[in-house]
């Protein structure tokens, strides 16, 4: 059986629109891992420090702050079970380890912002810095459907500041 000319190039069109579809994927794959190298090398900086100066052996959680002071932190527990988290600021490299039975929890947060804010959607929970504290931070969307965000001191859960409506 003979081709067609035409039929030839629809076939060549074809190969050459899989071909850039699958060099797309693979470039895709790779800005997106590039994108995040920056959140790996950090989370593998902050486990290196906290395994160097604290009792912490496993990590459970990784935490990202940046309200004026950019602070990484990590929740994770000693080799007897016991419960910290680490707050570490890398502009001035400082480090801060709390045990857990000194502070609120991220569950206890949550619990206290849905009393006061029933309807709304929490996007995230993260433990930082803010104001020379230790603070966790509320992202949710509001029943209007607008961003707020909402500070608690991490050893009292008292309110530190709020923002709401953005």
């Amino acid at each position: 059986m003979i081709l067609r000319d035409d039929t030839r190039k629809t076939i060549k069109f074809i190969i050459w629109v899989v071909i850039l579809a699958i060099i797309f994927y693979i470039a895709s794959i790779f800005v997106f891992y590039k994108a995040g190298s920056n959140s790996r090398n950090n989370d593998q900086q902050i486990v290196r420090i906290a395994n160097q100066k604290t009792p912490i052996t496993n990590v459970q959680n990784y935490y990202h702050l940046n309200r004026g002071t950019n602070s990484y932190a990590i929740k994770g527990t000693d080799k007897k079970g016991k419960v910290y988290y680490f707050i570490y600021l890398p502009s001035s490299k400082k480090a801060y380890l709390y045990q857990s039975d000194k502070a609120v929890s991220q569950n206890k947060i949550s619990k206290i912002f849905y009393e006061k804010h029933p309807n709304s959607n929490v996007k995230s929970i993260n433990l930082g810095w803010y104001q020379s504290q230790p603070v966790w931070e509320v992202a949710y969307q509001n029943k209007n459907s607008k961003l707020g965000f909402t500070l608690y001191d991490f050893h009292n859960a008292k309110l530190v500041n709020e923002v709401d409506n953005l």
